[in-house]
């Protein structure tokens, strides 16, 4: 009895014909692109995450609801934050835009061109916040007409 066993156990092992290669791989591929989904997903969970903390830490989401309940607008709090928000991301992408080009072609000093592609930044935001916030409130009064037909 123990010989038949070591005898089964040291056999090559019998063909298994219900074994299909091609199933097995599309179901490794299957969990794999399961996987990367997750992480994916959990990825712009962190980022979305993120960019809500980085409002609330610039101040332009607290200070747009401040507004909103102070004023009993929502029009009024979503002004708020689109101008805040226009202005400081204009004032990053502008200071950081000029430095770069005054790396490249050497205008002025390091300094001088951060202080001018912030102050450039900041101005261009504040007008491009005040111009989102009208279109908005226009689209908005144009869809509530439509609505209302």
């Amino acid at each position: 009895m123990i010989t038949s066993i070591i005898y089964f156990l040291q056999a090559a092992n019998p063909n298994d014909d219900e074994f299909n290669l091609f199933l097995f791989t599309i179901l490794i591929l299957g969990i794999i692109f399961i996987c990367i989904s997750v992480l994916l997903a959990i990825a712009v969970a962190i980022l979305i995450l993120l960019f809500i903390f980085g409002l609330i830490a610039i101040g332009a989401l607290s200070t747009s609801v401040i507004i909103g309940i102070n004023k009993k607008s929502l029009t009024s709090g979503f002004r708020t934050f689109a101008i805040v928000f226009c202005t400081f991301a204009f004032g990053v992408m502008g200071c950081g835009t000029f430095w770069l080009t005054n790396r490249i072609i050497h205008w002025w000093s390091q300094t001088k061109s951060i202080f001018i592609g912030l102050t450039i930044g900041i101005i261009s935001g504040f007008l491009t916040g005040i111009l989102i916030a009208f279109v908005i409130k226009k689209f908005s009064n144009f869809l509530k007409q439509k609505l209302q037909k």
